[in-house]
């Protein structure tokens, strides 16, 4: 009667997981990799709240400049990622009896082409149609009639200038506006500013303590152990753990369905979500103050524009639009104070950060994007700042609410106002 209990409960926990696997992980736990709807969790259709207007003290406040930094939207897997998944699936099929136990792996054909490598995919052309129609209906009052007014900005890398060009077609037919297709200005200076600062350099190539670590630790080593016996495959290491990883992102991300999601639970997927948050944090987040500190380009560059438009110095320019990547918008993020934990993210204390903040997934998925906006109150006369992150509006930790007074804002932040880029990552 025993081994008849424990045999139903060994072949219902089995039921659960193999349900698990795979078929539930629509949702923010594949780090950069994550679709930017499963990050959002809302409905194309979902109202829009229209953000030209705030309550500032009392009287209404009118928008007058936004700046808007967006990441790239959905791509194909670099080369480098998609020649270690060529390598992978060889090295699977080479091995009979993992294919007996994975029959997928015989005809599985790797669904992404090199010469596809890191270009927008239909799934990132429809993150920019959703966002170019959204971003249209938030600031309507601010854009129409003014689409020749926004400056747009784009790194040297194609899918950035993939992912303007279909932002711009969706918010140009929001708008109504027959605008004709601008031309983008190309700035890595202010947009990939972590590939100019020699002294991030140096500190990015001893960050991985914590990373590595966490690797070697309980928490990975399970996951690892567990995929290794799934497979029947005793030399499976980390590296090529997180290639099957990779793949089942890409696949489910962009066809809604992956046989290579079937190794991992949820679990698992969380896990390898801190490893890659540990990376994060310590590379671009608040490891080390130089993270934030190189983003003086971006940061001073938002500050000199509104206190243009306060000045009268600038009346031609209503919005600030630029395409760039998670490198960019983390350290700004950081910038601002933005996902702050109490504690600092270390190997040892997965447990106590379920819950944390600086979560990449939800902060920064495919086409994340972080909102200043500048509004003119009609009374007062006031200037005040709200800040949108993934199109929401936040708490600005500079004053601790989600209006500020742009005086009070531009002290708060004077070190991203009044920086020297050169004198920050200049090495001794």
């Amino acid at each position: 009667m025993l081994s008849y209990i424990l045999s139903i409960v060994v072949l219902a926990t089995v039921v659960v997981e193999l349900s698990e696997c795979g078929t539930n992980f629509m949702k923010p736990v594949f780090n950069v990799m994550t679709p930017y709807s499963w990050a959002k969790d809302r409905y194309v259709n979902d109202t829009v709240t229209d953000e030209s207007n705030v309550m500032y003290n009392g009287e209404v406040c009118q928008i007058v400049n936004l700046n808007l930094l967006m990441r790239h939207v959905a791509r194909y897997p670099s080369l480098y990622w998609i020649r270690r998944m060529k390598n992978l699936h060889k090295m699977m099929n080479n091995n009979p009896d993992v294919v007996k136990k994975h029959k997928f792996l015989k005809t599985w054909i790797i669904p992404f082409a090199e010469e596809n490598a890191y270009s927008m995919s239909a799934l990132g052309n429809e993150e920019a149609a959703t966002l170019g129609r959204t971003f249209g209906e938030k600031f309507k009052q601010l854009f129409e009639g003014k689409m020749d007014l926004i400056d747009y900005t784009i790194t040297s890398k194609e899918v950035t200038q993939q992912s303007f060009h279909a932002f711009h077609k969706s918010l140009n037919g929001t708008i109504l506006a027959d605008a004709p297709m601008p031309i983008p200005t190309v700035d890595d200076e202010r947009l990939r500013f972590y590939s100019k600062c020699k002294k991030y350099r140096t500190y990015s190539d001893k960050s991985n303590v914590e990373y590595d670590s966490f690797v070697g630790g309980t928490k990975m080593r399970t996951v690892v152990d567990k995929i290794k016996k799934l497979l029947g495959v005793k030399n499976l290491k980390t590296e090529q753990v997180i290639t099957m990883h990779q793949i089942c992102a890409f696949e489910l991300g962009m066809f809604n369905q992956s046989e290579w999601c079937s190794f991992f639970t949820l679990d698992d997927l969380l896990v390898l979500d801190y490893l890659f948050d540990l990376s994060h944090f310590w590379q671009r987040g608040f490891g080390y103050p130089i993270n934030w500190q190189m983003s003086c380009p971006f940061t001073s560059h938002i500050f000199k524009r509104f206190d243009d438009i306060i000045a009268y110095k600038n009346e031609t320019t209503v919005a600030d639009i630029q395409f760039a990547h998670s490198y960019t918008l983390l350290p700004v993020y950081t910038a601002f104070g933005l996902f702050k934990d109490s504690n600092t993210l270390l190997a040892n204390n997965f447990e106590s950060h379920k819950s944390r903040l600086f979560r990449v997934s939800s902060a920064c998925p495919f086409s994340a994007n972080l909102g200043t906006a500048l509004y003119k109150c009609g009374v007062s006369g006031n200037f005040v700042v709200k800040m949108f992150v993934n199109e929401e509006e936040v708490n600005i930790p500079a004053c601790g609410s989600k209006v500020c007074l742009y005086q009070d804002f531009k002290q708060a932040y004077k070190l991203l106002g009044d920086c020297d880029f050169q004198k920050i990552c200049k090495t001794q």
